[in-house]
């Protein structure tokens, strides 16, 4: 199914390095927004990923045409190859809330995969509020 919009959380929020690498130039309508998940941190990557589950992940939903010639590119980084015990991270639509309208919408989300949560519980630490910025500033 394709859809235009794709909730980001993590290295792709506006004006860090893979926003300004992979999205800046599509110029992408942005949107806060929320979405139902567990926030981990996986300290030797640096980055963060998103498991199910009932918490809240802070983000932004990017809205553009190009967005089918982007995500191939987007996949690659996150090493999403189509097939859960191939990829790093497996890619779904899920539905996150408009912060600015309030409206739940349908959107491309990357999430860890279910099968290694067990891997991700004894590895990362659980960013409780859902908000990779706030981590970021804290811990920088």
């Amino acid at each position: 199914m394709y859809l235009n919009r794709l909730f980001v959380f993590g290295t792709l929020l506006p004006g860090l390095t893979n926003y300004n690498r992979y999205l800046k130039s599509s110029k992408p309508k942005t949107f806060p927004a929320t979405a139902k998940g567990i926030m981990y941190y996986l300290p030797e990557d640096g980055y963060p990923v998103i498991t199910e589950g009932e918490g809240e992940v802070k983000g932004v939903i990017y809205e553009s045409p190009d967005l089918l010639i982007i995500l191939p590119e987007i996949d690659e980084i996150h090493k999403f190859t189509g097939i859960e015990s191939q990829s790093d991270l497996i890619r779904e639509i899920r539905d996150v809330v408009n912060l600015e309208t309030g409206e739940t919408v349908k959107a491309h989300m990357y999430l860890w995969p279910p099968a290694k949560d067990r891997w991700l519980k004894q590895n990362a630490t659980v960013i409780a509020d859902g908000d990779w910025l706030k981590f970021l500033h804290k811990h920088n």
